[in-house]
């Protein structure tokens, strides 16, 4: 389980639904741009540290080991997804790095973001930050309730 944002692209007077629709009917078999991908290791590095990098046929992944965060650039879409391992100040912070870094992908890649879990605008979703680290807290709290155990209730 994790908490994901989503990259696509996006027209002017188009709505997310249509957005988000026009990208999941999308099947572009077309490889990433490798400039635009090494400008978003380097942005991912300065917002999280040093990262992994996986090069597949279709995408591109990276992967910053101490927070789980991962982000996945395709053709036409990127997506950043942060595990649920986090609450209270751990959550603020890894919020925190993951918009920067959502804000870093919109500006590399010209895709527009979206926050699923908030049905937000990325735009609007940043100047909320403590909406997504209540969504993090709801989610430890549900593991505790469930008995299920992961670094956010241990």
């Amino acid at each position: 389980m994790s908490y994901d944002l989503i990259f696509v692209p996006r027209g002017g007077d188009q709505s997310w639904e249509d957005a988000l629709d026009a990208a999941e009917e999308s099947d572009s078999a077309e490889r990433p741009s490798s400039e635009v991908w090494a400008r978003l290791v380097a942005a991912s590095r300065q917002v999280l540290g040093e990262v992994s990098v996986f090069e597949g046929a279709h995408n591109y992944e990276l992967t910053h080991e101490p927070t789980g965060i991962q982000v996945s650039y395709y053709a036409e879409e990127a997506g950043i997804t942060v595990p649920f391992w986090y609450r209270g100040d751990d959550a603020r912070s890894v919020v925190a790095a993951m918009y920067q870094l959502g804000e870093a992908v919109q500006a590399v890649t010209g895709l527009a973001g979206y926050d699923p879990q908030l049905e937000l605008p990325l735009s609007d979703a940043l100047a909320q930050p403590e909406l997504a680290c209540g969504v993090f807290d709801e989610v430890a709290a549900s593991f505790a309730r469930r008995g299920i155990s992961s670094p956010s209730n241990g």
